[in-house]
């Protein structure tokens, strides 16, 4: 929903007439003084610009005279001009400023994700040579343990004949009734 104005078109036209009968020029800033500093400067302008035009005879659009840059007297066109170059110049050198900076910006980001980069794979890289020189060791270890297994395995396997051995003899000798200490002793002899 639209805000009401704060001031109406018959006061804001009532103070301009007032500033024109006391000699003062009818500007927005002075109606606006007039008002009480009351009511916006721009729709005070467009109702008085239109009661101007309207007294004048103009429809509101025929009120304002259009100019050009080259219409206008040569101290302000060259005032104009020198003040466009300057903030050209000012605008120019910002936006170089401006790129510059991203550059450095970007460039630095990039060294610093590349750097990141390279720690990560010799971390990788490292870590890959430790883990073939462990899987290496492991192996030989594990060919170690493999043949001190066979070998065990050799030792267990001629134990266990040399026991079987010595348990049929002492059958043997309990059958014939010798005394276990006696076949221990021939044993030994």
């Amino acid at each position: 929903m639209a805000r009401h104005p704060e001031v109406k078109e018959k006061e804001i036209i009532s103070a301009a007439l007032k500033l024109a009968e006391n000699g003062k020029t009818p500007n927005p800033g002075a109606i606006r003084v007039e008002l009480g500093h009351k009511g916006g400067l721009v729709r005070i302008r467009q109702v008085w610009e239109s009661y101007q035009a309207k007294n004048a005879g103009l429809t509101p659009t025929d009120s304002h005279i259009e100019f050009s840059f080259d219409d206008l007297p040569s101290d302000i066109a060259d005032a104009a001009t020198h003040l466009i170059t300057q903030q050209k110049h000012h605008l120019e050198t910002l936006v170089v400023n401006a790129f510059q900076r991203c550059q450095m910006m970007f460039e630095k980001r990039t060294d610093d994700l590349n750097e990141k980069h390279q720690k990560q794979i010799l971390f990788y890289t490292d870590y890959e040579k430790n883990a073939d020189l462990s899987i290496y060791k492991l192996e030989s270890e594990l060919l170690d343990l493999q043949s001190e297994l066979k070998t065990l395995v050799q030792k267990n396997t001629q134990l266990l004949i040399d026991n079987s051995r010595l348990i049929g003899r002492l059958t043997v000798f309990e059958d014939a009734g010798v005394s276990t200490e006696t076949a221990t002793l021939t044993n030994q002899a």
